[in-house]
């Protein structure tokens, strides 16, 4: 009995002893990999970074965006009018949602006021031309202007469905080039994927518009 139970605890030594040094081991890792994870994250951009001038500026415009594509939802006539208008309002719906989610996460509010529009892309020939819509009551490229919208929202019918076709194709204009900006030069991952997506599904969606205007023997607005 003895012999066994000095066995039996030099068995438990011996176990206790693989089992510190395993914990140790996997404490090191830890650490280690702590260590690697936080050197790797880079520091969160700054309030005139362009990671943040996008985010805060496109989430505006696709806000109007959405707005458009429900008033689609509701007064447009035709099915593919109307499909078109879900797919808009929920893509950029959650894109919206996404960039305003990398502001709070940057500690950057979500609002633009008392800081000018489109500063990120000052230098650009984008942004001159910018300053021009300005002037023409727009905000920022491509968006519709107050008086734009309160007579899209009067119309009903195929007048309807032209004029939002025609305002949504020169909305998508302007979204891409600020995405395509915001793709080539911002900094971090998240804001260069986002842009580039962006960019994607806004070609696509502007193909169809362009069809469907087509269709209905229309043309796009001319450039501004």
């Amino acid at each position: 009995m003895l012999q066994r139970h000095g066995d039996a605890d030099r068995l438990m030594r011996g176990l206790t002893a693989r089992q510190v040094l395993l914990a140790t081991a996997g404490l090191l890792v830890a650490l280690v990999a702590g260590v690697l994870v936080g050197r790797a994250l880079p520091a969160a951009p700054g309030a005139n970074s362009v990671d943040v001038g996008f985010s805060r500026d496109m989430a505006t415009h696709h806000g109007q965006a959405v707005s458009m594509a429900y008033t689609a939802l509701a007064k447009a006539p035709s099915s593919q009018v109307r499909q078109l208008a879900v797919d808009i309002a929920s893509t950029q719906g959650n894109q919206a949602g996404r960039m305003q989610q990398l502001l709070l996460s940057w500690d950057q509010p979500l609002s633009s006021a008392g800081r000018p529009v489109m500063a990120w892309m000052a230098g650009t020939d984008l942004h001159a031309r910018h300053e021009v819509e300005q002037a023409q009551g727009r905000i920022m490229p491509g968006m519709a202007t107050a008086a734009e919208m309160a007579r899209l929202n009067a119309e009903d019918g195929e007048a309807f469905e032209v004029d939002f076709l025609q305002l949504m194709l020169r909305h998508h204009a302007g979204g891409i080039e600020m995405a395509q900006y915001g793709a080539e030069h911002a900094t971090t991952a998240e804001v260069r994927d986002l842009a580039a997506a962006i960019v994607a599904s806004q070609e696509a969606e502007s193909q169809l518009l362009t069809t469907y205007l087509t269709e209905r023997g229309a043309a796009p607005l001319p450039a501004s």
